[in-house]
């Protein structure tokens, strides 16, 4: 028995061994054909990054332009207006229209004044009646006074409609214009004396430039004394028709003092100040062309209620047009008289020229709220079109310069990023002017870096 359980004991070690040594055997082998049969890693797919745009710092220029339209308008006009109320009867013209001095433009309904007048002449009439008869010889002085006085004050209208301030205005004008080509000629004779290179015929060319241009300048300047020597003429023959017209009412006063017989006649008197001031009313109630010219506006149409000095009519001469705008008073006073730029055509880049500011009202209490600018534009640019000008407010040559896109702020700094062969690089910049399409580098960066866009 003892015997048997040994010999048992010993066959379930041996069959436990080999069970071992078969697991262990299978453990072996299952662990290597694992590792052989283990895969590679391979790298997950990933969407490539796309590239961002990169920008080469430049050098060249950066120019600050301020841009506006306006109209193509003649150059000297003159607003025109009633110095009285009253109601439109007619207006015999419209825009457009060629006048000469003198002609009738509009007038009011005059209806009441003339019924006026004539209801105050009668009461005239009958005061004067009243006098002693023995001074009666005296009317007829009176009426001669009174056609007198109304002849006085047609000359005087006459006079101021022959006002000469566009002479003066033109001749100032072709002075500036004259220093402008004496200048250019001046610079160009200097640039032809820095180059040895030039043949003498190039420099004697140029120095003879200088010369025209000095002798238009002298003309110029003679013919702006001549009218300015017209113009004190003309104020002088306004002052004398204002005296004129002084004496002429000292006369019928006079007159009607000495028909009265040498009485003071307060009746006498009061009729005939009522009838000067309604044949003065009448008088303004008519508006004449005051020079030759074309209508530009006509503000008013029959049976409108006018008030005085309000423009109803402008008038201007037909030569020479400029570009005529209006502009807020802040962007008015970006610009200075002078200041050159280029005038085309909206739309039509091929109509292209120089032009310069040539006025600016300075304050929003100026008459004139409007910017000139002066062109030589083609001869058949119709009036009222729209011209585009610019004019460069600032410009930087030879400066670097980046689009603005590419420009970083992050709180107080202002940076870019290089593109560099280490890698992207962050720099702080330093900025110069600043336009819509460019940025001048100020500090930084060099010319031919490459700067990538965020």
């Amino acid at each position: 028995m003892k015997t048997t359980v040994r010999y048992g004991l010993m066959a379930g070690l041996m069959v436990i061994g080999v069970m071992a040594a078969s697991a262990c055997s299978s453990m072996d082998g299952v662990t290597g054909a694992q590792a052989q049969a283990q895969p590679t890693s391979t790298p997950v797919p990933t969407a490539e990054i796309a590239a961002r745009p990169t920008y080469t710092v430049q050098r060249g220029t950066v120019e600050e332009v301020f841009s506006f339209t306006g109209r193509w308008q003649p150059r000297d006009q003159m607003a025109l207006s009633f110095p009285v109320n009253g109601t439109v009867r007619r207006v015999n013209v419209q825009r457009g229209d060629a006048v000469s001095a003198g002609d009738l433009l509009a007038d009011y309904d005059i209806t009441d004044l003339e019924a006026q007048l004539s209801s105050a002449q009668i009461r005239l009439e009958t005061a004067l009646a009243n006098v002693d008869s023995s001074e009666l010889g005296g009317i007829e002085a009176v009426e001669n006074a009174q056609i007198a006085l109304a002849n006085a004050r047609l000359s005087l209208e006459n006079t101021k409609a022959g006002s000469p301030w566009t002479s003066i205005a033109s001749a100032r004008l072709q002075i500036e214009s004259a220093e402008r080509t004496l200048e250019d000629a001046q610079r160009a004779y200097n640039e032809a004396l820095s180059h040895p290179e030039n043949p003498a015929s190039t420099v004697d060319n140029a120095y003879q430039q200088v010369l025209n241009a000095q002798q238009q300048l002298d003309s110029a300047q003679i013919n702006y004394f001549s009218s300015a020597q017209n113009y004190d003429k003309y104020e002088i023959s306004l002052d004398q028709a204002e005296n004129a017209v002084l004496q002429a009412e000292l006369n019928l006063q006079r007159a009607i003092t000495e028909a009265a017989g040498g009485v003071s006649d307060e009746n006498v008197r009061s009729v005939q100040l009522e009838i000067d001031q309604i044949q003065q009313k009448i008088g303004q109630s008519s508006l004449y062309a005051p020079i030759d010219g074309v209508i530009l506006e006509v503000t008013i149409a029959p049976g409108d209620t006018v008030q005085a000095y309000n423009t109803v009519i402008v008038i201007a001469l037909p030569e020479p047009k400029e570009v005529i705008a209006s502009l807020a008073i802040t962007d008015a006073n970006r610009l200075s008289a002078g200041m050159t730029g280029v005038c085309q055509v909206v739309n039509r880049p091929e109509t292209a020229v120089g032009c310069a500011v040539r006025s600016i009202p300075l304050s929003s209490r100026d008459a004139d709220q409007t910017t000139r600018v002066a062109a030589s534009l083609p001869d058949d640019i119709p009036e009222n079109q729209l011209i585009e000008v610019e004019l460069p407010l600032d410009v930087r040559e030879n400066v670097l310069w980046l689009p603005p896109s590419v420009i970083r702020t992050f709180q107080n700094r202002t940076f870019v990023v290089l593109d560099t062969p280490d890698g992207p690089r962050t720099v702080d910049v330093t900025l110069g002017l600043q336009t819509d399409e460019r940025v001048e580098i100020a500090s930084g960066v060099e010319e031919g870096d490459v700067v990538i866009a965020p």
